[in-house]
C-alpha cells in the first residue's frame, strides 16, 4: 500500500529531520492536522492502491489561556471508505482536563486499478480472470472495490459490459445443496465414523448444512467441508 500525504506545514518540523532536541513544537492546531493525518495514513495502511490525503478546512480549537497544553486522542472516522470526504473526530483535552470532542473535515482520492466487465454476464456466473480487464482509475472508488478476482464466488446478480465489479455483486459458490447426498464425517477424538446422509439445505466451504441422517431421519447439523462433504464433532457415550 502506498499512500501520499499533503498537510501545509513545513518539512522541515518532522522528527527524524530536525534532531529531537532542536524539534519545535506546532500550534495546536497543526498538531491536531498532523495526528489526523497520522490516523488516517495508519488507517489507510491495510487497503490497496495509492492514497491522496488532505484537511479541507483547519479545524477550530476553542478559546484558552496563553501556554495552555493541547492533547488529542482520535476516536473513530465517519466511514470505512477513505476516498471523498469524511472527518475524524478526536477527544480534546486541554492541561489534562477533557474539553468535548473536535472533528477534523479531510478528503481522500484513491489511486489504482479497479476490474470492468469485458462482457455481459448472467445471475450464478462463476468468476475467471478472463471475464474482467483491469483498468486505472483515480477519485472515490465504488463501495466494495476490488482489485482482483475472488475465487469460490458467483455473481448474485446479471452485470453489463462496462460494469466494475464490487463486492456486492457477488455470493459464495455453495458446495452442497439441498437434495445432494452428502458423507459426513462425525468426529470424536481419535474416532471417526463416515454416514450417508441427504442434504436439507445448502452451504459454502466452512458454513453449516442441516443433514438427516439415514435410519432415524433427524436432522443434525454439520460444517461443509468440500463438495459433498461435511464434518461434525460429537461426543460418543
Amino acid at each position: 500500500m502506498r499512500f501520499l500525504l499533503i498537510v501545509c506545514v513545513s518539512a522541515a518540523l518532522w522528527g527524524g529531520i530536525v534532531p529531537a532536541e532542536d524539534r519545535v513544537a506546532l500550534p495546536p492546531v497543526d498538531q491536531l492536522q498532523m495526528d489526523a493525518l497520522s490516523y488516517v495514513e495508519a488507517q489507510a495502511s491495510a487497503l490497496t492502491g495509492t492514497y491522496t490525503f488532505h484537511v479541507v478546512k483547519p479545524p477550530t480549537l476553542p478559546r484558552t489561556a496563553v501556554g495552555a497544553k493541547f492533547s488529542f486522542e482520535p476516536t473513530r472516522l465517519s466511514r470505512k471508505e477513505l476516498g471523498g470526504t469524511f472527518f475524524v473526530t478526536f477527544k480534546l483535552q486541554v492541561d489534562g482536563r477533557p474539553m468535548g470532542l473536535i472533528r477534523v473535515d479531510m478528503e481522500g482520492k484513491w489511486t489504482g486499478k479497479l476490474l470492468r466487465c469485458r462482457e455481459a454476464l448472467p445471475r450464478n456466473s462463476a468468476l475467471s480472470p478472463g471475464q474482467f480487464e483491469p483498468v486505472s482509475f483515480e477519485g472515490n472508488p465504488p463501495v466494495g472495490y476490488l482489485t482482483e478476482v475472488p475465487a469460490g464466488y458467483r455473481l448474485r446478480t446479471p452485470v453489463a459490459i462496462g460494469h466494475l465489479l464490487v463486492q456486492p455483486d457477488l455470493e459464495i459458490i455453495p458446495v452442497v445443496t439441498a437434495g445432494d447426498q452428502v458423507r459426513l464425517e462425525m468426529v470424536s477424538g481419535a474416532l471417526v465414523i463416515e454416514v450417508e446422509t441427504l442434504a436439507r439445505s445448502g452451504g459454502a466451504m466452512g458454513e453449516k448444512v442441516r443433514l438427516e441422517m439415514p435410519t432415524s431421519h433427524k436432522s443434525i447439523q454439520a460444517v461443509v467441508t468440500g463438495p459433498g462433504q461435511a464434518r461434525v464433532q460429537w461426543a460418543a457415550n
